[in-house]
């Protein structure tokens, strides 16, 4: 049934580790920070045209974005690949960048990895920053050329000591790796520095990664106030490590009033990570007066802003069941949360949601009391959608025959059975017992110890 939860493990035992590098590193494309124009004019096009016939570089470019992009005449890939050669024989380093990009990708083009390659050096030989970046990741990862991270380190090198946040960033993992470069984990700190420095939050983001573990920066504090600067500046994916050193609990000295204050700050602005763990401090007491009605409501806004799916969702409706069926919520707060489950379950079709509210009228709540034949319902509802917990509340009713429902042990056999067959552990622990006492089956020992023994291999 895998749903009852009787302590607030959600919130005080989160034993998380934060390992440097653990982030999927996103960058930006040096062909894609290329800006697409804005729609000319009439005027303006003619103007462009008139320039690009005289052999103007940055015109005959122009005319290449207009093709490519489709603004302002007819999109045309070979119409923007012969206006951007003529602008790259004349030395115009984005129409390198471009031409690289369409053949790395195959835009308008066969796909060459050499010819990307090709163009992408000369625009690097020429001064490109972008180039210089997009050329180190060529070599790191083999793309058109036998993969060297010495070769990519120097172009890494070239384009962050232009000022590219990417290649610094780049830079810094090499030296923190030894990948290319003898390791050296100062200079790589020293690269991750330079890169926040210029407002970039993946890069505030990693310093906090960097301060986190133990074996580097060790410094809790410090880890708190990167992630924090990262989350301010747009990473939304750093609210979550604050929230885990605040409610671990492990990080002294640290004000917990001003961190709750930063988060509530964060789930105002409806960051659903900054929603869960001001639930969490709310349930808790963490940094603001214990409050299980507005830890609740912090609970549910996370759920309704994010597009959970799978266990994530499933983890979500758990935090909640869980805080219901603790008895800190007063029982006017248990009945709204209960009516939120059930039009939340019908607008989601969420059988996992399902499974819980039969649950809860199963079991003896204050703010309802039971209702078996509504549990038996919403058990029905839940199994029909394949969930295993739903299959487990009906095999549960049957077994007991609870309320109205007639006890029928060969109906609770059979739902306890597809519970248990969908990987139910509890389920799982009442089929062999049914077969150990011949309850709704024939009586099986053997099978009755295969089912113990899966029971104790999910423990």
């Amino acid at each position: 049934m895998g749903l009852i939860l009787t302590s607030f493990l959600i919130f005080t035992d989160m034993k998380f580790l934060f390992f440097l590098f653990s982030l999927v590193f996103f960058c930006t494309s040096g062909y894609s920070q290329l800006s697409k124009p804005t729609a000319p004019t009439a005027k303006e096009l003619a103007a462009v045209k008139a320039l690009a016939a005289k052999g103007n570089a940055d015109a005959l470019y122009t005319m290449g974005q207009y093709s490519y992009y489709g603004i302002g005449t007819v999109k045309s890939y070979p119409t923007a690949i012969k206006w951007l050669t003529k602008a790259a024989a004349k030395n115009n380093v984005n129409a390198m960048l471009l031409m690289g990009g369409m053949y790395e990708e195959g835009i308008g083009v066969k796909k060459d990895p050499v010819k990307a390659l090709d163009w992408t050096k000369k625009a690097a030989l020429k001064g490109s920053v972008e180039a210089a970046y997009e050329l180190g990741e060529m070599y790191e990862n083999g793309n058109g050329v036998p993969a060297s991270m010495p070769e990519a380190v120097k172009w890494y090198k070239i384009a962050a000591e232009k000022g590219d946040p990417d290649a610094m960033m780049a830079l810094g993992f090499a030296y923190m790796e030894g990948d290319g470069v003898p390791a050296d984990r100062t200079a790589g700190y020293d690269w991750f520095v330079k890169a926040a420095a210029t407002g970039d939050p993946i890069a505030m983001r990693y310093l906090g990664d960097y301060f986190a573990q133990s074996d580097m920066g060790n410094d809790c504090k410090k880890a708190l106030e990167w992630y924090m600067k990262a989350a301010d500046a747009g990473d939304s994916i750093s609210v979550k490590p604050v929230g885990v050193i605040v409610m671990k609990d492990e990080c002294v000295g640290i004000d917990k009033e001003a961190m709750a204050l930063w988060m509530k700050k964060h789930a105002d602005n409806n960051n659903p990570e900054a929603c869960f763990y001001m639930g969490g401090f709310y349930v808790v007491g963490v940094g603001v007066k214990k409050n299980a009605g507005k830890g609740m409501e912090m609970l549910v806004k996370e759920r309704e802003l994010s597009n959970y799916t799978g266990a994530e969702r499933n983890y979500s409706t758990n935090n909640l069941f869980t805080l219901y069926n603790s008895g800190e919520l007063k029982e006017e707060q248990q009945a709204k949360l209960l009516d939120w489950f059930e039009k939340t379950a019908v607008k989601t079709n969420d059988d996992e949601m399902m499974g819980v509210i039969a649950n809860i009228y199963i079991n003896k709540e204050k703010a309802i009391g039971n209702d078996y034949r509504k549990g038996l319902d919403w058990a029905m509802k839940s199994a029909d959608r394949g969930n295993p917990g739903g299959c487990f509340w009906l095999g549960f009713i049957y077994a007991k025959g609870l309320g109205d429902i007639k006890k029928n042990d060969a109906k609770a056999f059979t739902w306890m059975l597809k519970s248990a067959q969908k990987g139910d552990k509890d389920a799982m622990k009442m089929v062999s017992e049914f077969y150990e006492y011949g309850t709704g089956t024939e009586r099986d020992k053997t099978k009755a110890q295969e089912w113990k023994a899966k029971a104790e291999t999910e423990e």
